[in-house]
């Protein structure tokens, strides 16, 4: 079977609900999937000769006590509309960052309003303890706006941005009460994370480790990132000698073994550390072969969750950021199996969205 009979098959599968009105979850998620993957599969955007071009604009706005650029996608159509907040990964390109931008303009063509606020410590690759902060101002920002007040509100974070995300929800007021939080490829346990980083290992001690290759803006990122973020000598020497442990328990006994001052920044950084106090939904979208974060950590969070508080999907189709072109090369019945996939666990996402 070629690709075009396939995404002519999945555009089929998927086709019927478009005549549904796009006010309805189910033509929202059609737009959203056709959008993102039609292109890769056709070589045309079907989702774009159904709807109209979403609304671009570029803003200055002081959230969190920090005069940031924010980017905005509208639908073009009416003037109010659910919204969404945007948390970028640690990317240096911020929110020029061509992948985030494209899930904008997705997510607007669906009938989201959508806002990605450019947080300079995701930009800059810094772990800050003020992120979680900055995110919950950013997130009140959108919730107040007169366009989107009385309309559902939520957050959407990728990468360690999702992490920092996380952390805002189960300490901070505002993102407290977003209807629900979506996580692309994040971290759970910040300890955990550094020493899959550190050691090319992922698991547990207790369900085990296995081989994990993280990719190298990882291995180049990361490691800065953490020792930058320590306060004094002794820390930042406990932060190298992580990084240079031969295994992954050696490197988890040395971040644990950091000063308590250190500590409180790792712990404020981590959503472990909070994980009993986020109360909204949470769904979670993790590839199996993601190299900047391990799946072993979107497990872990699945196995901390209480019921309904967590709904984790594994596709295969995602590539960390790279969710378009993710479809290429791929076995075409097996590309099928995680569209429909991906397509009903947005549908319960959008249901929640608006």
């Amino acid at each position: 079977m070629s690709q075009r009979l396939l995404a002519l098959l999945v555009a089929l599968a998927l086709g019927w609900v478009l005549w549904r009105p796009l006010l309805y979850p189910a033509g929202k998620a059609a737009v959203l999937l056709l959008d993102i993957y039609s292109p890769a599969l056709l070589g045309t955007n079907v989702a774009e000769l159904v709807t109209p071009e979403p609304l671009e604009s570029e803003t200055r706005e002081w959230i969190g006590g920090i005069d940031m650029r924010v980017s905005w996608w509208r639908p073009a159509w009416g003037d109010r509309h659910p919204a969404l907040l945007l948390v970028n990964g640690a990317t240096p390109l911020g929110n020029d960052n061509a992948a985030t931008r494209q899930f904008g303009r997705s997510l607007a063509r669906a009938g989201y309003l959508v806002m990605l606020p450019e947080l300079p410590f995701t930009k800059e690759g810094r772990l800050d303890p003020e992120g979680p902060r900055i995110v919950d101002a950013a997130f009140a920002f959108l919730r107040d706006r007169a366009e989107t007040r009385g309309e559902p509100v939520g957050a959407f974070g990728a990468s360690v941005g999702a992490g920092v995300m996380l952390v805002a929800a189960g300490t901070e007021p505002n993102i407290a009460s977003a209807g629900y939080l979506a996580v692309l490829g994040g971290y759970f346990d910040l300890d955990t994370y550094v020493a899959s980083v550190a050691s090319q290992r992922q698991g547990s001690p207790a369900a085990g480790l296995s081989p994990w290759e993280p990719s190298a803006e990882a291995k180049e990122r990361i490691p800065p990132a953490v020792e930058a973020a320590m306060t004094d000598d002794s820390d930042r020497a406990r932060v190298r000698a992580a990084f240079a442990a031969p295994t992954y328990d050696a490197a988890l006994a040395e971040l644990r073994a950091i000063s308590p001052r250190g500590r409180a920044i790792l712990d404020r950084l981590s959503p472990s550390t909070v994980w009993p106090r986020i109360t909204a939904p949470i769904f979670w979208i993790h590839d199996p072969d993601d190299t900047y974060e391990p799946i072993a950590e979107a497990f872990a969070a699945e196995d901390a969750s209480r019921p309904g508080q967590l709904r984790l999907v594994v596709p295969r189709l995602l590539q960390h950021a790279a969710v378009g072109t993710a479809v290429q090369g791929r076995d075409p019945f097996f590309v099928l199996r995680e569209l429909w996939g991906l397509l009903t666990f947005t549908l319960e996402v959008l249901r929640l969205a608006g």
